[in-house]
């Protein structure tokens, strides 16, 4: 486990040395390929190349409750004047959710006798030759360097958002139909007609109560449990 200052140091030497030419989508599903850049903490003059991809799921937007839930759940009452504010201001602000998966056996490493100035240039030419639109190179730290990758898809994320609302309001899926953004009533639509079932119909009575929705979906619910438990 690393330490506080350890991490600080990783993501005080994560450097981008080639960012992704697409941002994230709004609507979909991104995958980013990255090169990841070290050098060796035992060996000198040996750089470690690791490459891999992250998967960035679309953002989700939240409720409100949904929210609120989170605050408390790591606050406390140390929120509850804070969420009491959101309550009267949540009309005029966006909360989305980012869902990021790494899967390590989609990664693979190798090792080079050089420094890693000198691979890093390498393999920023290569990709820039091959003209790959989601894919990134970065330096970092080689122990920590999962944290100098969290760093990088942090920033991506924080770059992307403001297009992200926006397109969400233009599309306009961020409006309130009784205190809840379209875009949510979109998402319980679509899992209702998917529930086939137990585990699914379980799952979305569990996202109903997680977003503080579901009594004003519980006599469609239970119609629909009548109906899967036949």
């Amino acid at each position: 486990m690393h330490s506080p200052d350890d991490i600080w140091y990783a993501i005080a030497n994560t450097t981008v040395l080639l960012s992704p030419q697409r941002r994230l989508e709004t609507f979909g599903h991104t995958v980013i390929n990255y090169h990841l850049i070290s050098e060796k903490m035992d060996s000198a003059n040996e750089t470690r190349v690791r490459e891999g991809r992250v998967h960035a799921e679309k953002p989700q937007v939240l409720t409100p409750a949904y929210f609120e839930n989170l605050l408390l759940e790591g606050f406390g009452k140390e929120a509850e004047q804070y969420v009491d504010w959101l309550r009267i201001h949540i009309k005029d602000l966006a909360f989305l959710k980012y869902g990021i998966r790494f899967r390590k056996e989609e990664s693979r490493e190798s090792t080079f006798s050089e420094k890693p100035d000198v691979i890093g240039a390498r393999v920023k030419s290569w990709v820039e030759e091959r003209g790959e639109p989601l894919t990134a190179v970065i330096m970092g730290v080689d122990d920590a360097w999962e944290i100098c990758l969290l760093k990088f898809v942090t920033d991506l994320i924080r770059k992307a958002m403001p297009e992200h609302v926006e397109d969400l309001r233009n599309r306009k899926l961020l409006g309130n139909v009784s205190g809840i953004p379209r875009a949510v009533l979109e998402e319980i639509e679509e899992d209702f007609r998917r529930v086939k079932d137990v585990s699914s119909m379980k799952a979305l009575g569990a996202k109903l109560r997680s977003y503080g929705i579901f009594e004003q979906f519980e006599d469609r619910f239970y119609s629909l449990v009548r109906r899967v438990a036949r």
